[in-house]
């Protein structure tokens, strides 16, 4: 098929046939007020600028933790089952989960491994080098304390910054740890540094 560029006459039928849809309109061009056919709610919506500000604070990583140096080595498992307190229903009523329920969204979900470290130790970040899981891509490297933009750099991937909230539901008490999905649980495993 012979593929046909623009030509000047192919324009000029385009704006023709525009200028004819506006002249056969034989009704009024004007906007007209319609009435309001519900109930009005306010604009509760945040401006540009307090939404900008608010993404700033999201952004902004948790302050540093301090953590003890882990001296022996320790390891604690965390199940992550959930029981359901109450009947869940759908919009009909019909139970999609009853009362008691189980789930752990370890049988459904890979948990990527995350290592915990003091990046201001350089000792925790040379181990981190020899630690088998790290060298996969998805393992996630966490600091405690430490300038996240240089160790990102040393380790050529993200490095976050561990959250008290985190460290609290994992347990992690003293660094380096890892944690790792064994099965249906996650091992905590604070392990010193030799």
């Amino acid at each position: 098929m012979k593929r046909f560029k623009s030509s000047p006459v192919k324009g000029v039928i385009e704006i023709g046939v525009l200028i004819l849809c506006l002249f056969m309109n034989e009704g009024d061009l004007q906007a007209k007020n319609l009435g309001r056919v519900g109930p009005v709610y306010p604009i509760i919506e945040k401006s540009v600028a307090f939404s900008r500000n608010s993404q700033a604070q999201r952004d902004k990583s948790p302050t540093p933790m301090t953590l003890r140096t882990a001296s022996v080595e320790v390891e604690q498992f965390l199940d992550l089952t959930y029981t359901v307190p109450w009947d869940i229903t759908d919009a009909e009523g019909t139970i999609v989960y009853p009362k008691g329920y189980r789930y752990n969204p370890l049988t459904n979900r890979r948990f990527r491994t995350m290592i915990v470290i003091d990046g201001s130790e350089p000792d925790q970040l040379d181990w981190v080098d020899h630690v088998e899981s790290a060298a996969d891509p998805m393992t996630r490297i966490v600091i405690t304390q430490g300038d996240l933009a240089a160790v990102s750099r040393r380790f050529n991937r993200r490095v976050y910054r561990l959250h008290p909230q985190v460290a609290q539901r994992f347990g992690i008490e003293t660094v380096p740890t890892i944690i790792q999905q064994k099965g249906a649980v996650l091992a905590v495993t604070s392990t010193p540094v030799h």
